[in-house]
Order: C-alpha cells, then sequence, then structure tokens
C-alpha cells in the first residue's frame, strides 16, 4: 500500500464467486470498507452469512441489470472492483443474456459511476481469452498482441474494455489467465477437457494470487493501465502436464489422452497461452503460490471425496470417455 494514497470504501460486484471470495480474502487485511454486490439467491446469501461472521463486510443485493440497485451500489464509493460475468458455457448458449449482463451491465455500471460527485477507479477482471486461438508456438502473450475474441464471452470481453477505456473515468483492466476454484464441484466441466488439445499452453494462476492482484491494484498510484496477470514462469504447462497432475490429485490416475481434442489448424486451437506478466509482478507483487500449493490445498479437504472417486475410477473415466466427442479406442 501506498502512504497517503488510501481508497476507504471499496465495492465488489459479483463478490461471492471465485475471485470475488479471494479478493475479499485479501482486502480484509488492509484498512477498506467492502461492501459486497451480487445476486440474493441462496448460496450467496449463504456465502455471505459465513464471511460476516470473520469480517466487517456491507452486502447490497442487487442486479447488474437493474439501474436503481447499482444506483444504489456505487454511491459514496471510492473504487469499484468489477467482477460480474456470465462466463463459458452459459455465456454461449445464452449469447444474448451475456451481453445484457457483461456489456450492458457494465454500461449500467458507468452512468451511475459518472453521476457521482467524485469519480471512483473501476478495476475491471478481463480475460486472456480476448487474444482468441493460440498455437504453442507462438510469441509470449504481452499487452501489445492483438486481440482477437472468438466466441460470445470474449467479445463482450473486449466490448467491455473499451468501454471502460471510453467512459472518463480512471481505470485499470487486468487481463487474467485461468484461475481454477479450490472447489471440485466448479471444476468439473468437462467441455474445456476435451476441447483444449494436450499440447496446448496454459498458465495457472492461483485464486488467492488472482485475489491479491486485484486487491492491490485499488492502492497503486498508476492509472488507465492495463496489466497481464498470470501465474508466471513456474506456472507455465503444457495441458498434457496439466490435466495428469490434476487427475491424479483427485484420484482419477493418468489422463486418459484419446478423449482430448487434435488441433489440425491453427483456429483449433484454444484460446490460452503463456503470457509475459513481469510488469504486473514488479507492480502488484502478487505471485505466492504455485499450482503444487493449488493441488495440496484442495485435497487436504476432501480425503474421504477422493477416497470415494478412486474407488469408483473405472466407471468414472468410462464414463468421461463416452461423452467426449473426439474419443478415439486404442
Amino acid at each position: 500500500m501506498i502512504k497517503g494514497f488510501v481508497f476507504v470504501n471499496i465495492l465488489i460486484t459479483g463478490a461471492f464467486g471465485n475471485l470475488g471470495l479471494s479478493t475479499i480474502k485479501a482486502l480484509v487485511r488492509l484498512n477498506h470498507q467492502i461492501t459486497c454486490f451480487d445476486l440474493p439467491n441462496r448460496l450467496n446469501k449463504k456465502v455471505f452469512r459465513k464471511l460476516s461472521k470473520k469480517h466487517k463486510l456491507a452486502v447490497i443485493w442487487g442486479n447488474i441489470s437493474d439501474t436503481a440497485s447499482i444506483a444504489k451500489a456505487v454511491k459514496n464509493q471510492d473504487c469499484i472492483i468489477h467482477l460480474v460475468a456470465i462466463t463459458p458455457p452459459l455465456s454461449e448458449r445464452l449469447p444474448d443474456y451475456a451481453f445484457k449482463v457483461n456489456v450492458q451491465g457494465t454500461n449500467n455500471l458507468i452512468e451511475e459511476v459518472k453521476k457521482q460527485k467524485l469519480s471512483p477507479r473501476i478495476i475491471y477482471v478481463s480475460s486472456v481469452t480476448v487474444y482468441g486461438h493460440k498455437h504453442p508456438d507462438s510469441p509470449l502473450l504481452t499487452l501489445e498482441t492483438p486481440v482477437n475474441p472468438i466466441d460470445v464471452y470474449s467479445k463482450t470481453k473486449v466490448e467491455v474494455e473499451k468501454a471502460i477505456e471510453d467512459s472518463s473515468l480512471p481505470w485499470i483492466i487486468l487481463r487474467l489467465t485461468a484461475v481454477p476454484a479450490l472447489d471440485l464441484r466448479s471444476n468439473v466441466k468437462l467441455e474445456p477437457i476435451y476441447s483444449i488439445p494436450l499440447e496446448q499452453k496454459i498458465e495457472f494462476l492461483h485464486t488467492y494470487d488472482a485475489g491479491l492482484a486485484i486487491a492491490r491494484s485499488v492502492d497503486i498510484t498508476l492509472v488507465n493501465r492495463y496489466f497481464m496477470v498470470g501465474g508466471g514462469k513456474n506456472n507455465q504447462f503444457r495441458n498434457k502436464e496439466f490435466l495428469n497432475q490434476y487427475f491424479k490429485v483427485i484420484g482419477l490416475g493418468k489422463f486418459p489422452e484419446n478423449i482430448s481434442k487434435i488441433a489440425q489448424s491453427d483456429d483449433e486451437w484454444y484460446y490460452t497461452h503463456w503470457m509475459d506478466t513481469a510488469e504486473s509482478q514488479s507492480i502488484l507483487n502478487y505471485q505466492k503460490h504455485s499450482f503444487e500449493d493449488f493441488l495440496n490445498e484442495f485435497k487436504s479437504g476432501k480425503r474421504i471425496l477422493i477416497f470415494f472417486i478412486t474407488l469408483f475410477r473405472p466407471l468414472i473415466k468410462t464414463v468421461i470417455k463416452k461423452y467426449s466427442p473426439y474419443f478415439k479406442k486404442s
């Protein structure tokens, strides 16, 4: 934190998702008044009740598409951490809904923020997916790499980035790599397992480090800047290595390689790659955890579950193979 440059009142939209919870975890160590903004569903309310027993947090329940609730949330805030987004696969199934939440919701936020007497800083969490298909031989991703959004989700990210840039408000935009949650249910998505080629380059970022990067963006003096945010050189893998480690830890053994897509052309590679995070690390100093740290913490509280996964491993792997559109018998 930089002395004499402290934001007191901070609003977090989408506060009770994976990134929101990690950001709260990082922010509560600092002298900030945190207001959470999220949908008033049962799960979010349960999460808030649990958090509020440990930390002093305010909450405003609402919808990013509702200007009245947004107006209430942004009032008297010094900084707004904007995390709300519809992500794949839902964004691809419901493109109009994704546009309404991701793009129009952000426009609602910007318009209400502009009505405030003082202009709060907006910290927007974007994504590495804005760069589009990336062959493993492509150069390291940098801020100079041209964006090339290829699906609904990445297109909304690029559109929101532009809206924030053009808003005349002070901003910081963080382009994050993939950030798995420390929750098996959140990570059980078969489609990416099938559609990401095994030779794809993937950069891991621990959810705690993602939250720390976002939290430290609050108090730096720099504004109107983009940052590449990833786990660094020690967290860069080929997808094959990444999946083998993950499958082993959750009790599924070796990853079945014959279920994954084999890229036949440049536009069949996935939209992940390794990143140049030297600048963001030097300024935000957030890279504290490894993929091994993640795996160790992940398995520590799930030993019974992992036991049963191991017990039923043959059946589970048979089901995983069955639903792969790329499965080839050896």
